[in-house]
């Protein structure tokens, strides 16, 4: 696992935000989603696409979501390069500049065959196109299409023991469907912060679903 100490100038903005979001308000954007259908703590939804940026780091749960979400969120309070041309001139040149992005919810990670993957959710407005690009070559830009998801929503602070036993509920949920089945990994998604008081946190374990008919 990678070592390198990451130092994060966090915008004003973004503290402000944790006033309120130490009991559980969010402010900050949220990917667009329908709610298909809903049992207890359980949803089907239908999610819009939206951009990810995310970055895999060797290791387990535990062992490297410090490490990830220092790599991101530096990316996004400005370790980035957002190129605009400067006109008038000859030939036209291109000018870097770091962009603020503001930081939104939810933080989706999960384990593949290379370690663990953190991604953060840019804001609606970027595009592929348009989202600025990281300095850190380990993060990746990349489009989630429009999908549907099964979601199973609990509180408290998240640990591997919740994880296991909140995504075998939402696997059988699912497997008891005549509607629906399961396609692809577990995704863990967060909500709030450390700093929000843990019975009011916001935490869900999702997995994209296809309709058998």
């Amino acid at each position: 696992m990678n070592q390198e100490k990451v130092t994060l100038d966090i915008p004003l903005s973004e503290k402000l935000k944790g006033i309120p979001g130490f009991f559980g308000i969010r402010l900050g954007e949220e990917p667009f989603y329908e709610v298909v259908c809903t049992e207890g703590d359980k949803e089907i939804r239908k999610y819009n696409s939206f951009i990810l940026a995310s970055v895999t780091i060797n290791g387990n749960f535990e062992e490297v979501k410090k490490e990830a979400f220092a790599c991101l969120a530096s990316y996004i309070f400005g370790q980035n390069k957002d190129h605009k041309h400067l006109k008038m001139t000859s030939p036209v040149l291109q000018e870097e500049t770091n962009d603020y992005i503001p930081m939104t919810s939810p933080i989706y990670q999960g384990p593949n065959s290379n370690g663990w993957t953190m991604s953060f959710v840019l804001p609606q407005k970027y595009n592929l196109a348009t989202a600025p690009t990281p300095k850190d070559n380990r993060i990746l830009l990349h489009k989630s299409p429009e999908r549907m998801v099964a979601s199973l929503r609990y509180s408290g602070a998240n640990d591997q023991e919740k994880i296991k036993k909140f995504s075998a509920e939402l696997v059988q949920w699912i497997s008891k469907s005549d509607l629906f089945f399961p396609v692809g990994d577990i995704q863990i998604a967060q909500y709030d912060g450390p700093t929000t008081i843990p019975f009011l946190r916001r935490n869900e374990v999702h997995v994209e679903v296809k309709q058998f008919f």
